[in-house]
């Protein structure tokens, strides 16, 4: 999805939060111009993120990033996050957040991802780093 990030960041805020916590695996797609595109699929292989994959929701307060080298056929699950329903910080309404547990490895402790509900298999969401929320990048998690 090539959009403005001035139009995702819209779109993301006239949707609502999950009622619950999701489950099942969610394939990560990075969504925008092309430039974030590239640059945070490039910029992840130097960030404790090489061959991230998605992320895993068991409908707990606790969520995985799931990661799939090209030679394995299992998901490695890794970095855990704990997940609230709680108010956004791009525009106070609920969203789904998740925060890095401070063992993640830098820099993530610092980052916090929020989603909403796009479709019945899409959820948008928005990374940031706690420090800049109005600095945050879209990306998109897929049902699998």
């Amino acid at each position: 999805m090539t959009m403005s990030l001035f139009k995702i960041k819209k779109q993301f805020l006239e949707l609502k939060a999950p009622d619950s916590f999701p489950t099942g695996n969610f394939r990560a797609e990075w969504i925008g111009p092309k430039w974030l595109q590239t640059g945070a699929s490039f910029s992840l292989n130097f960030m404790s993120f090489r061959h991230w994959w998605g992320k895993s929701f068991d409908g707990s307060e606790i969520a995985y990033n799931l990661f799939l080298s090209p030679k394995e056929t299992e998901f490695q699950l890794r970095h855990p996050m704990h997940l609230s329903i709680a108010p956004s910080r791009l525009d106070g309404n609920p969203s789904l957040v998740l925060k890095y547990t401070k063992n993640a490895p830098f820099p993530w402790p610092y980052f916090v991802d929020e989603f909403r509900v796009l479709n019945e298999t899409d959820l948008l969401g928005m990374s940031y780093n706690q420090f800049t929320p109005s600095l945050a990048l879209p990306f998109l998690i897929r049902k699998s």
